[in-house]
């Protein structure tokens, strides 16, 4: 998968993704996956994790029950892969566009596997390219010192056709939305009556 290693807090919201848990009883299933950490340090970590709202806790005399937030956050994949869903262009044009999104913001051609966690198959249309082997192997280098993994023979593209408008939309879109601005935002445009 294109991800690196999973952190510790991942390991976490996995361990309380289907029951909530005391700190005694996820120390023991944790110790069972061969986590070996400390009680103490897992108590200080829960906290932590409560305070940045990432689990949430409630006392249940005499212990505290730690469980994962029911709404998960999206990957930036799922999260590009959804807008360009609902998005009304023809495949091909959503196609590269998600090519050509990724493309800019990770400054970088990208890989079928990254597409295909986006939700869009290997038919990408006529307004993508697949870059060289060379182009690719040099990519896959940077990334590996970086500690994510490619598939071995995953071809990246790189979309032919620029989607700036486009991609400002989304940019835009993200940013209103994760604000709670929308209120803020005018829909129409005010025109001058000619006289």
């Amino acid at each position: 998968m294109f991800i690196p290693d999973k952190t510790f807090k991942e390991i976490i919201l996995d361990s309380l993704k289907n029951e909530d848990r005391s700190i005694s009883s996820l120390h023991r299933l944790l110790k069972e996956e061969g986590y070996d950490i400390h009680r103490l340090i897992l108590t200080g970590y829960l906290r932590a994790m409560e305070d940045l709202n990432v689990v949430k806790a409630k006392d249940i005399p005499p212990s505290k029950v730690y469980s994962a937030p029911t709404t998960t956050d999206m990957d930036i994949y799922e999260t590009i892969g959804s807008y360009c869903a609902d998005l009304d262009m023809i495949n091909d044009d959503k196609a590269a566009f998600m090519v050509y999104s990724f493309q800019k913001l990770f400054r970088r051609p990208v890989f079928l596997e990254e597409l295909e966690r986006s939700g869009i198959g290997p038919n990408l249309g006529n307004n993508v390219k697949k870059i060289s082997s060379e182009e690719r192997t040099e990519i896959k280098k940077v990334l590996n010192k970086r500690g994510i993994k490619t598939r071995y023979n995953d071809p990246a593209y790189r979309s032919v056709k620029p989607y700036d408008d486009e991609l400002n939309e989304m940019i835009l879109h993200f940013i209103i939305n994760k604000f709670s601005a929308s209120n803020l935002v005018i829909d129409t445009k005010q025109t001058k009556l000619g006289v």
